[in-house]
């Protein structure tokens, strides 16, 4: 039988694949310098100033609990009954360990053909967790790319020899991994990050946040990228080195991950919005209601 495992990733993980690394395809690769940024009021990226531990504000349930539909109910004149279907529900396999998870990781993905040659899984999990703790900073560390490059060429609509238009021919370049993202099973998605979440919350406290919690962080990084901007019209755009950057000073600040959202185009966004906001609700909630 087929199992889902870690599917939850894709969500966020397409659109990265998508956006961010053929953005920098543009251009020869420079090292990258994993640097924070002024985040306003965004007061959730501040660490505290004691050493305690913060509370945990979305704690994530130690079993999966299965997404039931409610009962349906059949009412005659005699008496009233109640239909439930009975669903065997398969006891899941012990998690493997971190360092052993890659293999696990790729045969459960390579189960969903469309996408099975869109990701690198060499520590896979690792990965992950690195690149969604550095969404709200200027770059993500390349070296930690978990995708494969992404075909097709970043084009932009030339001004002048350090001036341009970004080209909205780009944005069609992402509708495709965008409607796979919204064709997952978001319920599904949340039942198999509970059951793999020792894992995840494993590779990020070795980051060095030991006590800190993963779901936690995950929930700030998602409302970090609800918050970007929507940008409609022409996006002018300079090359004062290597890379293409955005003119508008206000564009150019945003982090690593609203510039994915920028990129991909206002309609696509919106699109990875309404599913990054279901996805926080049952992060949230644990609840398919």
């Amino acid at each position: 039988m087929k199992k889902p495992i870690l599917i939850v990733i894709i969500v966020i993980a397409l659109a990265i694949a998508a956006t961010y690394y053929p953005w920098q395809q543009t251009a020869e690769t420079e090292s990258i310098v994993e640097t924070t940024i002024d985040t306003g009021t965004d007061s959730f990226l501040d660490l505290p100033e004691s050493n305690e531990e913060p509370a945990i504000k979305y704690p994530v349930p130690e079993t999966p609990a299965a997404f039931v539909e409610e009962p349906e109910s059949e009412t005659s004149s005699e008496n009233t009954s109640v239909v439930v279907d009975i669903v065997e529900v398969e006891v899941p396999a012990p998690l493997p360990l971190l360092d052993e998870s890659d293999n696990a990781i790729a045969a459960a993905i390579r189960q969903l053909t469309d996408i099975a040659g869109l990701f690198s899984f060499e520590s896979f999990i690792r990965h992950f967790v690195v690149t969604i703790d550095n969404m709200t900073n200027q770059k993500l560390p390349q070296r930690y790319v978990f995708t494969q490059k992404v075909p097709a060429t970043f084009t932009v609509i030339k001004q002048d020899v350090d001036t341009a238009l970004l080209d909205e021919k780009n944005f069609k370049r992402y509708e495709s991994f965008v409607s796979m993202a919204e064709y997952i099973d978001t319920r599904k998605l949340v039942v198999q990050y509970i059951r793999f979440y020792p894992l995840f919350q494993e590779a990020y406290e070795e980051l060095g946040y030991p006590g800190r919690y993963f779901n936690d962080r995950f929930i700030q990084v998602i409302d970090h990228l609800l918050k970007a901007p929507e940008v409609n019209g022409s996006i002018k755009l300079v090359r004062p080195k290597v890379f293409w950057l955005f003119a508008n000073p206000e564009l150019e600040s945003l982090s690593a991950g609203q510039k994915i959202l920028v990129r991909i185009g206002p309609e696509n966004a919106g699109r990875v919005k309404v599913k990054l906001k279901e996805l926080r609700r049952l992060l949230t909630t644990f609840s398919p209601y």
